[in-house]
């Protein structure tokens, strides 16, 4: 009951929620998460290491990126599991339509550029640089 408990912990953080909601199916960076939220690199990283620590989710390391997933493991096969009845229950939610539209953009413009939304420690896609 207590990993229960923990889980629904963890999932009642917005910021954490958000950002898992946008794992779900992507493999993204630290700059990634905190562009498409729209909050700075320590706040997202903050947030990031508790879910980790949860064991939610994993990173690994590129040159002097770090990207991060949703772990595969006995619990998080149950988050993901609500985090996808949360994606149907949210679908009409500002905010997580906003996350998943910059992610879009976000995703989109990296592929354009081949590399890293940051270049030498500059913001290389801003919100000026998506508009």
């Amino acid at each position: 009951m207590n990993e229960i408990v923990n889980l629904f912990n963890i999932l009642a953080d917005k910021t954490r929620l958000r950002i898992l909601l946008l794992l779900i199916n992507h493999e993204l960076c630290v700059c990634d998460i905190s562009e498409a939220l729209e909050m700075s690199q320590p706040r997202v990283s903050r947030q990031l290491a508790l879910l980790k620590r949860a064991r939610l989710t994993k990173d690994r390391r590129e040159g002097k990126w770090i990207y991060y997933k949703i772990e595969e493991n006995n619990d998080t096969l149950h988050c993901l599991q609500i985090l996808e009845l949360m994606t149907d229950w949210l679908k009409d939610d500002h905010e997580v339509s906003n996350d998943k539209a910059m992610l879009n953009q976000i995703l989109c413009m990296k592929d354009k550029i081949g590399s890293c939304c940051i270049s030498s420690g500059e913001e290389t896609i801003g919100k000026q640089f998506l508009l």
